[in-house]
């Protein structure tokens, strides 16, 4: 079963709320590569890039094997919503700017590879969007490499623009109006996507 177009837009609308939103990988690119710059930062996204696949292929398995189990699939999915929903409520309320450490080393491979495992936000998203769009795409291993394959390729992308325009992110991360009206607005972002998500279900 080839998924539509319209399943492949909503994937990669979900996707891009995780991208544009503040989280570890992005936040550590664009600070990386205003320290050391774009070449020295490629290793840590390749690092990313492969720990990335790895989690995903992992929560495609556990999804697919309960997949013949509705009860524990949902308790999967509304993990996710819950995360989603905590970390929007939690980005909302931050109160305090992204400030640049001079003395943040330089990070590759292997940084790169673990931060996907203790990244909350991460978990949340791969679980969302695994569990939502597993079935418009085929309901098998086929479709879950799909999904793996094109959200790993557009992630990617979106890591290497924060990179690319890392020092100019910065000044607006840094900067008063950003704390007071984008944080909150991405939070809300954040708590609506969850609840939308809820709505739907597994």
């Amino acid at each position: 079963m080839t998924a539509s177009m319209v399943s492949i837009l909503g994937l990669l609308g979900l996707v891009t709320v995780g991208i544009v939103t503040p989280g570890p990988n992005n936040m550590t690119c664009f600070i990386h590569s205003g320290i050391h710059g774009l070449r020295r930062t490629l290793p840590l996204i390749l690092g990313m890039a492969i720990g990335f696949v790895s989690l995903n292929m992992l929560v495609l398995v556990v999804v697919l094997e309960f997949d013949s189990e509705p009860g524990l699939k949902a308790v999967i999915h509304w993990v996710g919503v819950s995360f989603i929903i905590l970390l929007g409520l939690f980005v909302s309320r931050l109160t305090t700017a992204y400030d640049v450490d001079a003395e943040l080393p330089r990070l590759g491979p292997m940084a790169g590879f673990l931060m996907q495992w203790v990244n909350g936000k991460e978990w949340g998203f791969v679980i969302l969007y695994v569990t939502q769009y597993i079935d418009p795409f085929g309901g098998d291993l086929a479709g879950g490499v799909a999904i793996v394959a094109i959200v790993t390729v557009y992630c990617v992308v979106g890591i290497s623009a924060w990179t690319l325009f890392g020092s100019r992110l910065e000044g607006a991360f840094g900067s008063n109006r950003f704390r007071v009206i984008a944080l909150p607005v991405a939070g809300f972002i954040l708590v609506l996507l969850g609840i939308l998500a809820g709505i739907r279900g597994p």
